[in-house]
């Protein structure tokens, strides 16, 4: 059983995806930036327009506990330092036992797309790219890109499974922490995984 099934079943059905971007999946509420008035209609009423690095109290209020906190390729867009509070302010709003989830790119499948110069040869994330660095760029260029994104919204960390679970390790607030590897009978696309070809995803729960 996956784990949004799983979810469903005990009725944990609360569930918070943090940096959403346009991205409103079904059954989730919605935290991120974006100002109320862009938001779609149908999406309002599920959306909170809140920094999770700089939660106040009335955030923290307005938002109350959730069963499931979700950051599908946005965690990578804090340092290290930063990290640490968000992981700290994910824990206030979750339930007892409830599940952090966390999936960022996979420095190690970065590192062997530029050791095999195959960058080229990965076509979604060749036109991702290729809205910054010219098409026949060196693959260092490419991999450039994976360790600094675009200017507007750039990555200020990298991190394989090791450097996730350090680093929810670190904030004390979870246990159990483990990673979610594609093949899981948890895992399930794009509820644990959005980006299977590239995505570490590390799952723990509220300690």
């Amino acid at each position: 059983m996956n784990l949004h099934d799983k979810l469903v079943k005990e009725k944990r059905n609360r569930w918070l995806d943090v940096g959403c971007g346009g991205n409103f999946e079904e059954e989730f509420y919605y935290l991120d930036i974006f100002p109320e008035g862009i938001i779609e209609s149908g999406h309002k009423e599920r959306y909170f327009k809140s920094d999770v690095l700089h939660f106040s109290t009335g955030d923290l209020k307005k938002l109350g506990k959730f069963d499931l906190v979700r950051m599908q390729h946005t965690f990578e867009h804090f340092s290290f330092e930063e990290g640490q509070r968000v992981l700290k302010n994910c824990a206030k709003i979750l339930k007892k036992d409830g599940i952090i989830l966390i999936s960022t790119p996979d420095l190690r499948v970065h590192i062997k797309k530029y050791l095999n110069n195959s960058y080229k040869n990965w076509e979604g994330y060749k036109e991702w790219a290729n809205q910054r660095i010219p098409k026949d760029a060196p693959d260092s260029f490419y991999f450039s890109m994976f360790a600094h994104s675009l200017p507007y919204e750039q990555h200020k960390w990298c991190y394989d499974s090791k450097g996730l679970i350090y680093q929810i390790n670190a904030a004390g607030a979870f246990k159990g922490i483990k990673e979610l590897k594609f093949d899981s009978l948890l895992s399930s696309k794009p509820f644990t995984h959005n980006r299977p070809e590239e995505d570490v995803c590390i799952m723990a729960i509220k300690a």
